[in-house]
């Protein structure tokens, strides 16, 4: 460690003084307000014009990051809390909501569905940040735009286009390739990357694949003076000749049974065969080796590890979309674009008790239609942009427990009703008014409907709650104010409504909890409805500085929270699998209330230098129990300073999470308050150095330390430790 990090200091100022004698100086710049964004209104449009946060990630900013994972490089954001539950997981946290609060587009189409749990949710997973060309978070209620689930805010994944030839070469393709390999030291990780653009003057081809194999991960072994035992691995459970056997670990900070591998695969076509016209074709597919779920198998009971497999599935996400845009002034549009698609996700939980030869499976199939019309017209110094979705989900969930020793197969209760559907529909329209290059007003409603029909088999689920149909409507919209004033000041509110419907996995699920208890059914719940306020004071000098303070505040009416349930025939038990269960339920809270404040600070400094800095606050509780609301993460943030020059771009970083006590955790659960220390979760920091030297034209070198201090730590609510000292090398071809 003495010498690592004088090499890596050496590495960030030690090429700046070859650079300067190489190259004439750049000016670092930084981009503002004057960026175009697409995630706010569906198509594009300047960010300054928008009254809502929007942060950035570019493409350039990931290849930097070098991230193992969509969720990582949100991490690297400092931007976005992101939970893990286990190594092969991420889920993020926007505006103190998670899971099925945040809304997830992947190249404008929703990849939410119906089982997305309220808990914690890892389906960002199934992206691959090395084809992206940019992720938009817009932090806030976004339900106008974009309907049911955005209440904490969308998160919206556009990926890389074909590049076509100019006319000048139309007989000759375009072709650029891009290609990674990557070796990480914490968790063993091998990532390849491959993806080639064949363009002609009006056709293009892009194809993607990226494979990853990651090892169990490491934790820091530098621990908390206070808690110098903790997230050490002591034992795991292996089978061997047809027994469950506890090992001894012998090495407490690997993380046994975390590693899995994962695959990715995208392949895009594009036509234009005028300047008005262009069709895109877009396949996706991800899948993923079965991924332990760590915090459970290192669950105890009685002194003892409880399981001796527990697993998610493989899951596979494919994606195709078909998207028709054309953009020519007619009387009722500008731009016209339509968007027809098919998902369809598997998704598995396999958990098997210690010593115990039969494993319970529980296997989901859910496949999505959708069809998405946006339509954008200029009228003077209005701007509307209307449309309208509709989505139709079908969801097969099937259980079984199956003998590992001789293969035979039973029946058992199924995670979801058998067959359900979950289908919403909405039309919308937003308006922008210049009503001076310094004063734009926006505003917008939506109209949204969702239908749910779901049924439980009660020959393995014993409950008065087998049947689950639903219906409901919400009209939804929005107020905002953008105000220019001298000096590059900028000041912009918005109020804006937002809902959820309950989706298959609130109404009907059935799942046992860390603590012991298990979600049953409650078909009485009703759409979660949010009263959303924004302020944001801002000064840009365009290039150079960018500063801004951010505060918001929610309402959240019929809440749905995890409570104690009493099912209509009294009873606060139940029989599920042969075990007997006290019940909980999702529930309406009457009211609960999120407010907070965001800052966010980037400036050139001199010649090659800038700096970045971001830190968010939040503060949640259910007002009618007066306890604190879930998903509240504390103070997070990042700090960095970058170098770039013609050659070279380097970057030292700090990221940081604060402290949460016991008594600011949600009593609900989720927060998995057992699975950190006795006084919750305690702060962090760490500090981090990436490199990127470009040796050729085509070839670059990039390597990183991140975790340098090998601090050992467990961010909030999360079930594994997070990856300590971990160094990285990547080489890159790109022609």
């Amino acid at each position: 460690m003495k010498k690592t990090i004088p090499f890596l200091f050496a590495t960030l100022f030690g090429f700046e003084q070859a650079q300067a004698q190489n190259s004439q100086p750049d000016t670092l710049r930084v981009i503002g307000l004057s960026e175009v964004v697409v995630s706010a209104n569906r198509v594009q449009e300047r960010k300054a014009d928008i009254p809502q946060q929007i942060d950035v990630l570019r493409a350039a900013q990931i290849r930097l990051q070098n991230p193992m994972t969509t969720a990582d490089a949100l991490i690297n954001t400092g931007q976005v809390f992101v939970q893990k539950s286990q190594f092969g997981g991420g889920s993020p946290v926007i505006r103190g909501f998670e899971a099925n609060k945040i809304l997830l587009v992947v190249d404008g189409v929703r990849m939410n569905n119906a089982i997305y749990r309220a808990g914690h949710l890892q389906n960002i997973l199934s992206t691959d940040a090395n084809v992206m060309d940019r992720i938009e978070v817009l932090s806030g209620a976004g339900s106008v735009l974009y309907g049911t689930d955005a209440l904490g805010g969308v998160i919206s994944i556009l990926t890389k286009n074909p590049l076509l030839a100019d006319s000048t070469s139309a007989t000759q393709p375009r072709v650029h390739t891009n290609n990674l390999l990557r070796y990480g030291t914490a968790a063993k990780e091998k990532t390849a990357h491959t993806d080639i653009s064949l363009g002609w003057e009006k056709f293009g081809s892009l194809t993607s694949i990226t494979a990853s194999d990651f090892d169990d991960l490491r934790k820091g072994r530098r621990p908390y003076k206070s808690f110098p035992s903790f997230g050490e691995n002591l034992r795991y459970v292996e089978r061997q000749d047809g027994k469950d056997v506890v090992v001894p670990n012998d090495n407490v900070n690997i993380q046994r049974q975390s590693g899995y591998r994962q695959l990715s695969v995208l392949q895009k076509f594009l036509y234009r065969p005028s300047a008005t016209q262009q069709h895109t074709l877009n396949v996706q597919y991800s899948t993923t080796s079965d991924v332990p779920r760590y915090d459970r198998l290192q669950e105890y009971r009685n002194g003892n590890l409880r399981f001796a497999e527990w697993n998610y599935g493989p899951e596979k996400r494919f994606f195709a979309s078909y998207q028709f845009q054309y953009s020519r002034p007619t009387r009722f549009f500008d731009m016209v674009r339509l968007t027809p698609a098919v998902q369809k996700v598997n998704e598995s939980r396999l958990s098997r008790a210690f010593g115990n030869v039969n494993r319970d499976e529980n296997l989901e199939e859910v496949k999505i239609g959708s069809l998405n019309l946006d339509l954008f017209k200029q009228i003077g110094k209005h701007e509307l942009r209307y449309g309208a979705e509709a989505t139709h989900n079908k969801v097969e969930s099937t259980g079984r427990r199956v003998n590992i020793d001789t293969g035979a197969s039973t029946g058992i209760a199924t995670r979801y009703p058998n067959g359900s559907t979950y289908a919403t529909q909405g039309v919308y329209a937003s308006h922008n008014w210049e009503i001076t290059p310094q004063l734009i007003l926006s505003d917008g409603l939506r109209f949204s409907a969702v239908q749910l029909k779901a049924n439980f088999n009660p020959e393995f689920f014993k409950s008065s709650l087998l049947n689950s149909d639903q219906e409901s409507s919400s009209l939804n919209g929005n107020l905002g104010l953008v105000w220019m004033l001298p000096a590059g000041f900028r000041v912009s509110g918005l109020l804006s409504t937002g809902f959820r419907n309950p989706n298959l996995d609130d109404v009907s699920k059935t799942f046992e909890q860390n603590n012991g208890t298990l979600i049953v059914p409650n078909p009485n719940l009703k759409p979660e409805q949010i009263f959303y306020r924004e302020a944001e004071l801002s000064n840009t000098i365009e290039g150079k500085l960018h500063v801004a303070v951010t505060g918001f505040y929610s309402t959240l009416t019929d809440a749905i929270v995890v409570r104690p349930f009493t099912a209509p025939d009294g009873s606060t038990t139940t029989v599920y699998n042969g075990q007997n269960f006290t019940t909980v339920a999702n529930t309406n809270a009457n009211k609960a209330r999120i407010y907070g404040v965001s800052g966010r600070f980037n400036a050139a400094l001199f010649n090659h230098w800038s700096a970045q800095a971001t830190a968010t606050y939040t503060n949640g509780r259910v007002l009618s129990t007066d306890v604190p609301l879930d998903h509240i993460p504390p103070i997070y943030g990042r700090g960095a300073i970058t170098y770039k020059d013609r050659k070279l771009t380097a970057e030292a970083s700090m990221l940081f999470n604060g402290r949460k006590g016991v008594a600011d955790y949600s009593p609900s659960g989720e927060d998995n308050l057992i699975q950190n220390t006795p006084v919750g979760a305690l702060g962090w920091q760490t500090f981090n150095l990436r490199t990127t030297y470009q040796v050729t034209k085509g070839w670059s070198v990039q390597s990183g330390l991140e975790n340098i201090l090998d601090q050992s730590y467990r961010p909030f609510a999360s079930g594994i430790n997070a990856a300590g000292r971990n160094f990285y090398l990547a080489v890159r071809f790109e022609h």
